[in-house]
């Protein structure tokens, strides 16, 4: 009797022991996602800065222009923009976005409204006029 006893408490042991197991290792699979998303993310700006900032250098062009042709347009978030625009003015010492006022302003909606090409921003006009330095600035 005591042998069977022991031996079913051998195995519930064993499921416990298993399924402790499987929710630890899912945790640690969310953790590991997250940080790569995270990695991911910064790898994504850093491409943006470092294009940005070599087109900044050798006065290709600037400004907005110069990160949407960098692919600011491919950052995912808003706080992807924000970061990509405070690295991009750190390196090259100008807010890319200075002539817009855009405290508030969804920075991917922003972006993602930009319709540009190789030489200009298309409907710069309309972002001026939408987005454009209040008078009390």
């Amino acid at each position: 009797m005591l042998e069977i006893a022991l031996t079913i408490g051998g195995l519930l042991l064993s499921v416990l022991t298993y399924f402790a197991g499987v929710r630890h290792g899912k945790r640690y699979r969310e953790e590991d996602r997250a940080a790569a998303s995270e990695h991911d993310a910064d790898h994504r700006i850093d491409r943006v800065v470092q294009r940005y900032a070599l087109r900044v250098r050798i006065n290709q062009t600037g400004a907005l222009h110069g990160l949407l042709v960098a692919g600011v347009k491919n950052l995912r978030s808003s706080d992807e923009i924000r970061l990509a625009r405070e690295r991009a003015t750190a390196q090259t010492g100008n807010d890319p976005l200075r002539q817009y006022s855009l405290d508030g302003v969804d920075l991917k909606e922003f972006v993602d409204a930009c319709d540009f090409d190789n030489v200009s921003i298309r409907n710069e006009r309309e972002l001026l006029a939408r987005y454009g330095k209040r008078p009390d600035a």
